[in-house]
């Protein structure tokens, strides 16, 4: 869950985007791994990503590909079953910055879906990125808002809308499954977070788990390599499912690793 590239100045850690509302520990190898570094280096930033999640915030390339589809969130209902989307309506917040729900891009409504059935917190990156701009710590991102949502794009509605009918059949699973890969995580213990991800339905759906690690784990392979040379003690983290699994960021890399903590 935490390596060092060997014979590098740069580590590479395994996060939690979030942690279950009931257990907000944060174990000391983040600390000492934060401590450790001189600059670190994030996914990306949160705050850019948030306006590309409505339909009406359209890249030059998806117009270009084509200027008069519907992007939105409103087509999912027509491949959904009308008693899946009655429910996702109703778990949808009627105000702020997602809502409507049928403003929203599909692959938007994907990802903020889990999260509206999850009692959690804010997890690592958050935490990290306070303390760095508090103590004026450098760090940059791998990918930018633009990278993330043309790798999401990739993900057919038709897919969606059956990885949210699933949701809607067992609204227990995002929470379940975050209590345990959270204490999969605490353990460092990477072989448990592949197998639990493999039990979730959602994520065996055909290109969920390309769009959302495996393309974006090429891109910030590619990133990376020459960073690996710096001769500033850095730290890079990424989300723990970004470390296992076929296609994993490490496997990308092909750089000779040390476990600083789990495997």
């Amino acid at each position: 869950m935490y390596f060092q590239f060997t014979g590098t100045n740069v580590r590479l850690l395994g996060s939690m985007h979030l942690f279950p509302a009931t257990n907000r520990r944060t174990p000391p190898w983040i600390t000492d791994a934060y401590d450790w570094a001189d600059a670190l280096v994030f996914e990306s930033d949160p705050a850019t990503i948030l306006p590309l999640l409505r339909a009406d915030a359209k890249s030059d390339a998806q117009l270009d590909a084509n200027p008069n589809a519907n992007p939105g969130a409103a087509q999912l209902r027509s491949l959904m079953r009308a008693d899946a989307w009655t429910q996702l309506q109703s778990l949808w917040p009627a105000s702020g910055a997602l809502a409507p729900l049928d403003a929203l891009r599909p692959w938007a409504a994907l990802i903020v879906a889990p999260t509206l059935l999850q009692q959690a917190v804010e997890g690592v990156e958050p935490r990290l990125m306070r303390s760095a701009s508090a103590q004026a710590k450098p760090f940059w991102y791998l990918e930018t808002a633009q990278d993330v949502a043309a790798a999401l794009e990739s993900i057919s509605p038709e897919v969606i809308a059956t990885a949210l009918e699933l949701l809607m059949a067992d609204r227990a699973e995002p929470q379940r499954t975050l209590e345990r890969m959270y204490a999969a995580w605490l353990d460092g213990d990477l072989a448990a977070l592949q197998r639990i991800a493999v039990e979730s339905p959602m994520f065996n759906l055909p290109g969920l788990r390309d769009a959302l690690l495996d393309v974006r784990n090429r891109a910030w392979a590619a990133r990376l390599g020459d960073s690996l040379d710096t001769s500033e003690r850095t730290l890079v983290v990424v989300g723990a499912l970004h470390l296992c699994g076929p296609g994993n960021l490490l496997d990308c890399l092909a750089r000779p690793v040390e476990a600083v903590y789990g495997a």
